[in-house]
């Protein structure tokens, strides 16, 4: 007995007594997990082509200004849209972080499939990128980009898959 008369309790144990009123409600994992996946892969598939193209423009200018004057002079613009595509495209091998799955899926639509339409069907991949309204000569080196996006993104996708849980 206490001094005022009630039986002793002793404290209860950490974690068991009343809800805080400040604790958050627990969401369900599943319903974060697919929010996450399906946000990745939205993500993934809108950047990676603008990526493409940025670093394709600016590398396409720069080998034809190159071959032009055979000069270094006067290459900062095109230097500065590869890095920016180049910057597009980390930043999609970065959101593997959040999703593993989006990078796979964009490397593998937005690398893979061209370039296994470049090696399966040559004249129609070239009368393709002929017929995208511009008058840049798109996608001059294929055999370089499509395997080295889908190498990139497939990767971080798949490291992505196995970070740590932290």
């Amino acid at each position: 007995m206490t001094a005022s008369g009630a039986p002793f309790a002793p404290p209860p144990p950490p974690g068991q007594g009343p809800p805080s009123p400040f604790a958050q409600p627990a969401r369900p994992l599943r319903e974060s997990m697919v929010l996450r996946h399906v946000v990745g892969v939205v993500v993934a598939l809108g950047l990676t082509p603008v990526g493409i193209l940025v670093f394709d423009y600016g590398a396409g200018r720069y080998a034809r200004e190159r071959m032009v004057t055979l000069e270094d002079s006067g290459a900062t613009g095109e230097l500065v849209l590869m890095f920016v595509g180049a910057l597009i495209l980390a930043a999609v091998a970065a959101s593997a972080r959040v999703s593993g799955l989006g990078p796979v899926v964009a490397g593998l639509l937005w690398g893979g499939v061209p370039f296994v339409w470049f090696l399966a069907d040559l004249p129609s991949f070239f009368d393709f990128a002929q017929d995208l309204p511009s008058n840049h000569y798109w996608f001059a080196v294929p055999t370089y980009l499509f395997p080295l996006v889908a190498a990139l993104l497939v990767g971080s996708g798949l490291a992505g898959r196995w970070r740590a849980r932290s």
